[in-house]
């Protein structure tokens, strides 16, 4: 009889309940998460189509700072996973300093970087925009450029515990952000209970806002020493060169595989924002309504980046296939669902968002293209964070940089070229999600991610 593993491995059933358990917190926080920018735009909607896409392209800019975080919470989550299976809790502590540390620094420098160009920035990015919009979303990058050091502070301090195993945090530090973001949006954007109407700025204020509060319930977890990951105040914060060694060798693919994708999504942004304001503004629509199916991938990636990671520090490669199989699987049943929802009822889901009848119209065109791509983007999502948490980031990058370089932007730009506009754009993002998805398949059942040293 073989030596058996520092992890036992499951039954089909016990895989499954032990991803549900994992993923169902972290569904609901990637819902609250996604929810802040849903209420925003729902909110914002109620301004008209001008401040919809003046705070639909200043998103798109904050996202630089967002993969910056993503990056290195990438290498963190990887990092604390693979300890706290290999129950080197210690080691795990010592990867969430040095990550705050890293990360702190580039953080202050992003923050100085958008609170400061904001104004050429959006004018080099989307030349063709209206006046009003670069106006608008040059002063939501600046006030939302105040808040990116807690921002980090916060996905830092829940990325840690995740890795751990603990997403129900996580969920409630989430929530927080959410309540007062919807609070205050109320408050400031609408001028409600004495406070000034403000508009799109109120908006930005908002956000920066809820990210302040969010980082400090956040670091007060994980500082409180009743987690599994714990930091204290006195503990060495001075750079550690082989932890941050280990750190970086996951998280610069991760960094370039962000930033393909942000790059590319900038690019894609800027071909839509040619086609016109209330074109944008249907996109914009349109993606918080995918958002709805898309946090259930977001949920089952992040249960298997922490289950991936923490079977392979156990020493159990087949759990970790088992795992990150089982929960594509079950993400993917999930999505395609949605996308039948998406098929039937498409204008009564996008009117959540706005009462702009041109707008409604064309997003509720587009959000049917998307519907069929539903199964395969699961695979795409989760099978990404499954070979995220083996540290296996490199094919990742190769593989976004190809879907989104070599089919999204060519196929885009050709088809909008040829008058399909905004529908012709989003079947070539269509595209890419399913061509991604059946890539990623292939390279996590090759296996080669299982003999990855981080």
């Amino acid at each position: 009889m073989g030596v058996p593993s520092k992890a036992t491995s499951l039954s089909s059933p016990s895989v499954r309940n032990k991803v549900l358990m994992l993923a169902w917190p972290a569904i609901i926080d990637r819902f609250l998460h996604m929810s802040v920018n849903m209420v925003d735009t729902a909110m914002v909607g109620r301004l008209g189509a001008s401040a919809l896409a003046a705070a639909g392209l200043g998103a798109q800019i904050m996202m630089i700072a967002t993969s910056l975080f993503a990056s290195i919470t990438t290498g963190t989550t990887a990092l604390v996973a693979r300890c706290t299976g290999a129950v080197e809790y210690e080691e795990a502590n010592k990867v969430a300093r040095q990550s705050l540390v890293l990360g702190g620094g580039l953080a202050l420098v992003a923050s100085l970087f958008f609170v400061f160009l904001a104004n050429p920035l959006v004018k080099v990015l989307f030349p063709k925009a209206a006046p009003d919009v670069l106006a608008g979303a040059a002063i939501y990058v600046r006030i939302v450029g105040l808040g990116v050091i807690p921002q980090f502070l916060f996905v830092m301090s829940n990325a840690a515990l995740r890795g751990a195993g603990d997403t129900k945090t996580p969920m409630f530090t989430t929530g927080v952000t959410n309540i007062s973001n919807v609070i205050c949006n109320y408050l400031l954007i609408f001028g409600a209970a004495g406070f000034p109407r403000l508009g799109l700025l109120g908006a930005a204020i908002s956000t920066t806002v809820a990210h302040f509060l969010g980082a400090s319930v956040a670091l007060s977890a994980l500082y409180s020493g009743k987690k599994a990951v714990h930091l204290r105040l006195r503990d060495d914060y001075r750079p550690d060169v082989e932890t941050l060694r280990r750190i970086l060798n996951i998280s610069i693919p991760a960094g370039m595989e962000q930033g393909v994708i942000r790059v590319g999504q900038m690019a894609f942004t800027m071909i839509l924002s040619s086609l016109g304001t209330v074109a944008f503004a249907s996109h914009r629509i349109a993606l918080q309504t995918e958002n709805l199916s898309f946090i259930a991938g977001a949920g089952f990636a992040l249960a298997a980046t922490s289950l991936v990671g923490q079977a392979l520090g156990a020493g159990d490669p087949k759990e970790a296939e088992r795992v990150g199989l089982e929960a594509a699987r079950i993400a993917a049943c999930i999505m395609g669902f949605m996308g039948l929802l998406f098929l039937l009822f498409p204008r009564a889901l996008v009117s959540i968002f706005t009462t702009d009848p041109e707008v409604i119209d064309h997003s509720t065109v587009v959000i049917r293209i998307v519907a069929i791509s539903q199964p395969f983007m699961a695979f795409q999502r989760v099978l990404s964070g499954a070979l995220r948490g083996a540290g296996d980031t490199r094919s990742v990058m190769i593989i976004s940089l190809l879907g989104i370089c070599g089919i999204r932007l060519i196929l885009a730009h050709w088809l909008v070229t040829l008058g399909y506009g905004l529908v012709g754009a989003w079947v070539a993002m269509s595209i890419d999600l399913t061509v991604r998805g059946c890539l990623l398949y292939w390279r996590f059942r090759h296996g080669s991610w299982k003999k990855v040293v981080v």
